[in-house]
Parts: structure tokens; sequence; C-alpha cells
């Protein structure tokens, strides 16, 4: 490159990397210690966007107009924007354990019905969970595909409140089913 990169802040000039893509904008600055070049991109009444470039892409560079009569970007006040990085971080291990509980509440290989019934369990008891194809509420009741009162297992008998509990949840979800599959069996009316 012929062009000393120090002497043209401020200058307009085409950049053309090793790509062949065109960059065009004002030379806002030039770090010689990590060698990039930063170009702003932004049109006239937008937001300053800017794009920086290692001057080891760059395949030529074009100064294009006269020097600039002050160096305007001496009177800008662009400064770079704090971001708290522990904030970023603990929202990203909040949304990775968000993702994760949500993977556990999803069946592997189990059918429809399955699903609803688990959906249906752990809106009314948050301890319940899968283990296999098994739904198994509170560490005490599982109930077992294909997911019908009659299989229903309690670890503490039948008559455990906690299986009362989850056979009356099962009863009221296979009405909700048969009632949805006979109002869509329905066709005119």
């Amino acid at each position: 490159m012929s062009v000393s990169l120090e002497n043209i802040l401020g200058f307009k000039v085409r950049v053309i990397n090793v790509l062949d893509e065109v960059t065009e904008g004002k030379v806002y600055s030039f770090n010689s210690s990590n060698s990039t070049l930063t170009l702003q991109t932004n049109k006239k009444n937008q937001q300053p966007s800017f794009k920086i470039i290692k001057c080891s892409f760059i395949k030529s560079l074009e100064v294009s107009g006269e020097k600039p009569a002050s160096n305007v970007f001496k009177r800008q006040h662009i400064k770079p924007t704090y971001i708290d990085v522990q904030r970023i971080d603990e929202a990203l291990k909040k949304k990775i354990a968000q993702k994760e509980k949500t993977n556990v509440l999803i069946g592997k290989g189990v059918s429809e019905e399955g699903q609803f019934f688990f959906d249906l369990l752990y809106k009314t008891v948050s301890d319940t969970r899968w283990v296999d194809k098994a739904i198994v509420v509170l560490d005490d009741v599982q109930v077992l595909p294909p997911y019908k009162v009659e299989n229903i297992r309690s670890h503490s008998g039948t008559n455990s409140q906690s299986a009362a509990l989850v056979q009356k949840i099962i009863e009221r979800g296979w009405e909700k089913l048969e009632n949805a599959s006979e109002t869509n069996g329905r066709k005119g009316g």
C-alpha cells in the first residue's frame, strides 16, 4: 500500500478486500499495533456505523475526494458503550438453564397423549418428571404407557392422596381428549 494510513483520517475511501468486496466510507482511525483500519460507513442522517478491516485483507484502497477542511472526527464524541459482561454471562447462564429445564419436560419417544398428560400433571404438580416413558409425580406415583387410570402405580399404595390426585387429573385429561376427538369428528353439523 503506497498511502500512509495515518495521513488519511477523515478522507473518503473505497476499499476492496481480497474477496473483491467493496466498502466505502470515511477513515475514522488506523491502529498500527493490530494493523486495522476503521471506516465510518453510515449515510447522512443515520446512526454512526463502523466497519473494521484488517489491513492484510485489503487488496486496494482508493482515496476519493479532497482533503477535508477540518477533521470532523475530532468534533464527534462517539464513545464505546459500556457492556456489563457479568450481566451478559448471567443472562446466558439463565437462558441455558431454562432450555435445559424445557428439554427435561419433553418426553423422548413418547406418544402425544403421554406428553399431554405430562403437561397436565406438571401444571398441577411441579415435581413431575420423566423416567424413560413413565411419568413420575412426587417421586411416589408412576403413570405408565398408555397413560390410563389403570396404569397408575403408587409406592405408598393406591389410597394415597398423591395417587388420588393423579387419578383425577388423568380421568379429566381423558375426558378432554375424548370431547376434543368427538368435536373434531363431527363435520358439517
